[in-house]
C-alpha cells in the first residue's frame, strides 16, 4: 500500500496509515499487533529521537514568542470550537466540554507533515523546530487540560445563568430526539442511497476487472476475427452474472422495508414517489447492462436496451438469484463486523448506551470475580448486590459467552466478568466489597505438602483381607492409595476390588502429618 500510494503521487506515510486502518478492522488485528509491537517501539524510538535532534534550541529561543502564541491559540481554540462542534453534533455541556478539552494536541503526524514540507521546500527552516515544539509542548499539556475541563465546567455553571445552563445541557437531549424521529422518508432514502453507491463500486469494480484483464485474456486465447465474438460473450455472459447478485440487492432491498410500507400506506401522495426510487434504481441497473453489451457487441441502441431491461426482470424474479445475494450480503457483513462482534463477546467492546449513560454520571464497570471469592457459587439473588451496593449487574462474560440481563437465579463461577451499573461511589463499594470476602488464607500451608510414602501390610494390620472401597482410607486416614508393588517392584494401579494381603507393599500420596 506504500508502494502504491507513492506511486500515484501520495506520500509512503499515507499508504502506510491506509492499511494500517485495514488491518485495524480485521479479526486478526490483536495478532498483528502482538508481532509487530517490537518494531514499531524500535522504529518509534528512532524517530523521536530523530526529531528531537533535529530541533535547534536556540532557535527555539528566538522565537519563544511566536510558539508561545501558537500554544495558547491551540489550547484555547481546539477547547472552544472542539466543545461547539460536540455541543452541536448533539452532546450536553459537559460531555462536549471534556471531549473538546480532550483535543488540545497536535500528534505526530504534524512532525511528518512539516518535514515533508521542509523536504519540498515550502516552508522555511525556522518552522520545522517552531511546529515540533508546540507539538511537543500541546502533547504534554493535554492531560492537565483533560483534568481541567471539569472545572471548567463547573465554574461555567456557576457564573453563567441557570436558564442558560440548562439551554446547554437539553441541547444534546433535542437533538437526539429530533434525529430518531419517525422520519421514514429519511431513513429510507437513505439506505437506498448507501445501497446504490455500494453495490455501483463492487459492480465497476468487477466490470473493470473482467474487461480490462479477462477479455484481452480471452482474446489470446481465442485469436482471429471470427472468434473475437466467442471471446467477448463469454465475457459478457460472466460479468453479467458476476455482478447480477449486486444489481439486484441494488434494485429490490428495500422495497419491502418498514420504511417503504409505511410509506405505501400512510398516503397515496408517497406511492408516486416510490415508485420513482424504484425506476431510478432499476435504470442505474440496466445502465450496467446496457454499457457491457455497447461495449463487446454492435447491437443497435434499442435492442441493447430491451436487452438489459429483459436481465433486470429476470434478476428480479429468480428466486436462486435472491437466495444468492442474500447469503453473500450476510458474509459480508459477517467479516466486516467480526471483529466488533468478537470484541462485544470478549467483552472488550463497550456497551453503545455507555455515552448516555455518562452524561447522567452513571457509569459502566467490569468485575472479575477473584478465584478464592466467597461469591463463586452463590446466586445474584443470595448476593443481594442491588439491595447492598445500589447496582445492577447488565451482563455476565463467561469465556465465549455474553448473559445479558441475568435473573437472580444466575450463579457466578470464578472468572466471570461482571457488567455492573451505577455510580462511581456504588461501584467502588461493590469492588471492595468483592475483593475482600475471600476464602481465608490457609495459615498451614507450608506445613500440608503432599508426600509419597510406601507402606508395607503387615498381618495385625487393619486393611488385611480388605477391598480398597471396604477399607475407606480417604476418610479414615486422609490419604489416597496410588498403587501397590508386585513382582520386580513394578508399581502399578491398585484394583478397587482387590482384598489386601500380609506382604503387601502399598504406595501412598498424603500429608506428612
Amino acid at each position: 500500500m506504500a508502494v502504491l500510494s507513492t506511486t500515484v503521487g501520495f506520500s509512503s506515510a499515507f499508504g502506510a496509515f491506509v492499511m494500517g486502518s485495514i488491518l485495524a478492522e480485521t479479526i486478526e488485528a490483536d495478532k498483528i499487533t502482538t508481532v509487530v509491537e517490537p518494531v514499531k517501539n524500535l522504529f518509534g524510538a528512532i524517530f523521536f529521537v530523530s526529531v528531537g535532534m533535529l530541533v535547534d534550541p536556540a532557535i527555539l529561543v528566538s522565537y519563544a514568542v511566536p510558539i508561545l502564541v501558537l500554544v495558547l491559540t491551540i489550547l484555547v481554540g481546539q477547547a472552544i470550537f472542539g466543545t461547539i462542534g460536540f455541543m452541536l453534533s448533539g452532546q450536553p455541556l459537559k460531555t462536549a466540554m471534556r471531549c473538546g478539552f480532550s483535543m488540545a494536541q497536535i500528534g505526530e503526524f504534524a512532525f511528518i507533515i512539516a518535514s515533508l514540507g521542509l523536504s519540498l521546500r515550502v516552508i522555511s527552516d525556522f518552522l520545522y523546530p517552531v511546529v515540533v515544539a508546540v507539538s511537543v509542548i500541546t502533547t504534554f499539556l493535554t492531560p492537565y487540560m483533560m483534568k481541567a475541563a471539569i472545572p471548567c465546567y463547573e465554574f461555567m455553571e456557576r457564573r453563567l445563568p441557570r436558564k442558560w445552563i440548562r439551554r446547554l445541557d437539553h441541547m444534546g437531549a433535542i437533538h437526539h430526539t429530533t434525529q430518531t424521529e419517525n422520519n421514514h422518508w429519511r431513513a429510507l432514502l437513505k439506505a437506498m442511497a448507501w445501497n446504490v453507491v455500494i453495490y455501483s463500486i463492487l459492480s465497476v469494480a468487477v466490470v473493470a476487472i473482467m474487461l480490462s484483464l479477462f477479455l484481452p485474456f480471452m482474446r489470446r486465447l481465442l485469436p482471429g476475427w471470427e472468434l473475437h465474438w466467442w471471446a467477448n460473450g463469454i465475457t459478457g455472459i460472466l460479468t453479467v452474472a458476476m455482478i447480477s447478485p449486486f444489481l439486484r440487492s441494488m434494485i429490490m432491498k428495500k422495497n419491502h422495508s418498514e420504511e417503504f410500507k409505511a410509506l405505501w400506506t400512510e398516503s397515496r401522495l408517497n406511492r408516486l414517489p416510490l415508485i420513482f426510487t424504484v425506476l431510478v434504481r432499476v435504470a442505474i441497473g440496466a445502465g450496467f447492462i446496457f454499457y457491457i453489451c455497447n461495449y463487446l457487441s454492435r447491437f443497435k441502441n434499442a435492442l441493447i436496451i430491451t436487452i438489459a431491461l429483459v436481465v433486470i426482470l429476470l434478476m428480479a424474479l429468480s428466486r436462486r438469484l435472491k437466495h444468492r445475494s442474500i447469503r453473500l450480503e450476510r458474509l459480508f457483513v459477517q467479516n466486516l463486523r467480526s471483529r466488533d462482534i468478537a470484541a462485544q463477546v470478549s467483552g472488550k467492546r463497550r456497551p453503545l448506551f455507555e455515552g448516555y449513560l455518562l452524561d447522567r454520571d452513571i457509569h459502566i464497570s467490569e468485575f472479575i470475580v477473584p478465584v478464592d471469592s466467597l461469591w463463586a457459587g452463590k446466586t445474584l439473588a443470595q448476593l443481594k448486590l442491588g439491595n447492598r451496593f445500589g447496582v445492577h449487574v447488565s451482563s455476565i462474560l463467561r469465556g465465549s459467552h455474553r448473559i445479558n440481563i441475568p435473573d437472580g437465579n444466575m450463579m457466578l463461577f470464578v472468572g466471570d466478568k461482571l457488567q455492573a451499573i451505577g455510580n462511581d461511589e456504588q461501584l467502588n463499594i461493590m469492588n471492595a466489597a468483592m475483593q475482600a470476602e475471600l476464602l481465608p488464607e490457609d495459615a498451614d500451608i507450608e506445613h500440608r505438602e503432599m508426600k509419597l510414602q510406601k507402606l508395607v501390610i503387615t498381618a495385625d494390620s487393619p486393611l488385611v483381607g480388605k477391598t480398597l472401597k471396604e477399607s475407606n482410607v480417604r476418610q479414615r486416614y486422609n490419604f489416597m492409595v496410588v498403587g501397590v508393588e508386585e513382582g520386580q517392584k513394578n508399581l502399578t494401579m491398585i484394583n478397587p476390588n482387590r482384598r489386601f494381603e500380609v506382604g503387601d507393599i502399598v504406595w501412598v500420596v498424603g500429608e506428612e502429618k
